[in-house]
């Protein structure tokens, strides 16, 4: 899907935008606006779907819609900003997310806590209030992870995207940039489990998925639990590399993951599903000098309940990770290394659309037919 020139002289594209909470996504017909020299402007092949765009379309978090969303994208690189020197023109890049790079969390190498991240990735525009699109000559919501790339070209953040090789798979790939990395990273980059240590991991979509493989193929863990209500994750948790499965719908997960260990609960854990009855759960599976991590998105307002006075003697850490505290720039080429080795198989995550049924797609992810659908662009 290449570019057509509108009757103000812009660069025109096609996007899927979202006009309403609880809306569909239509395909509509936009405007590029003119690139920054710290941007690029990528020709995208496949964007993932992610339950972050979805949490965005009814209103949980981010931008006012109407809105261009979408931040798993990947494509080929068309046009580089001036004070861009990493990526040129014709180089295949996978898209993370977008960070300041100047503020202290940045600067120490932690990107993904960037001090200016919640605005460069959910507020719907650059820093100074400008937007990258246009839609019949109003700008719209968009530099959304500072990528946007549910769109068929867009301006994008030099910082988001990521060189490598053009001859691996985009349309399996594409999906590193956000969930696997996010799942991933919470295991390699922040839990690190230790030489006969244990793992859970609370819900097994493609977050958990991506957290059971790094956890089988990449730490000396000897117990890796996957917990979930849907058999056929389960059973493709088993497949990856989980030892344990526990389908949790009205049971006891806790005990019958203190069952599994021993009677002493896990070492280390990561909840995806942002639910608070699961997180404290995981909290309450945890044993002592455990970690355990929140890793999906829970509503605004919402609490963790945590009894103090057992917390001394447990010595518990209970912690956040965004992004799997990856700096994608080393950590997604390390993920395609592991793939072309044949040791990461994402592509058993994947399910491939025609752009244009997005809304399919997402009704598929909801009802458990599909695990991480990707958008290809014609």
């Amino acid at each position: 899907m290449g570019s057509v020139s509108s009757p103000n002289g812009a660069s025109s594209t096609v996007a899927l935008v979202v006009s309403e909470h609880n809306g569909p996504f239509e395909v509509k017909e936009v405007q590029l606006n003119d690139m920054r020299p710290d941007e690029i402007v990528v020709r995208m092949i496949a964007t993932g779907v992610c339950h972050t765009d979805v949490a965005t379309s009814i209103g949980h978090r981010g931008p006012g819609l109407p809105a261009i969303l979408g931040h798993e994208g990947s494509g080929v690189v068309e046009q580089v900003g001036s004070e861009v020197k990493h990526v040129a023109i014709g180089d295949h890049v996978l898209l993370s997310f977008n960070y300041c790079g100047n503020c202290t969390p940045c600067r120490r190498g932690n990107p993904s806590y960037c001090r200016k991240g919640p605005h460069l990735c959910f507020g719907g525009s650059r820093l100074d209030g400008s937007k990258p699109f246009s839609l019949n000559g109003t700008d719209i919501n968009s530099s959304y992870f500072g990528q946007s790339s549910f769109a068929a070209r867009s301006v994008v953040s030099g910082v988001c995207a990521v060189k490598i090789p053009s001859n691996v798979p985009l349309d399996i790939l594409c999906c590193l940039g956000c969930g696997v990395q996010t799942g991933a990273g919470t295991v390699l980059n922040l839990l690190k489990p230790t030489v006969g240590a244990s793992i859970a991991v609370f819900g097994v979509g493609s977050v958990g998925l991506a957290a059971i493989m790094a956890a089988a193929r990449f730490t000396p863990a000897t117990k890796i639990i996957a917990i979930d209500i849907v058999d056929s994750r389960l059973e493709l948790a088993s497949e990856l590399g989980a030892t344990h499965t526990i389908n949790s719908k009205g049971k006891d997960v806790v005990a019958l993951i203190k069952a599994a260990t021993n009677g002493e609960g896990v070492d280390c854990a990561l909840d995806a599903t942002g639910i608070v009855a699961v997180i404290e759960s995981m909290i309450a599976a945890a044993a002592n000098n455990g970690t355990v991590a929140t890793v999906g998105g829970a509503p605004k307002g919402v609490f963790v309940n945590i009894e103090a006075a057992s917390w001394i003697g447990r010595n518990v850490s209970y912690v956040g990770s965004c992004q799997g505290s990856s700096f994608p720039q080393t950590f997604l080429p390390a993920l395609v290394d592991f793939w072309r080795q044949g040791r990461f198989p994402i592509d058993r995550l994947v399910t491939k659309y025609p752009y244009r049924e997005i809304n399919q797609a997402i009704d598929d992810m909801h009802h458990g037919k599909c695990i991480k659908p990707v958008l290809i662009w014609e």
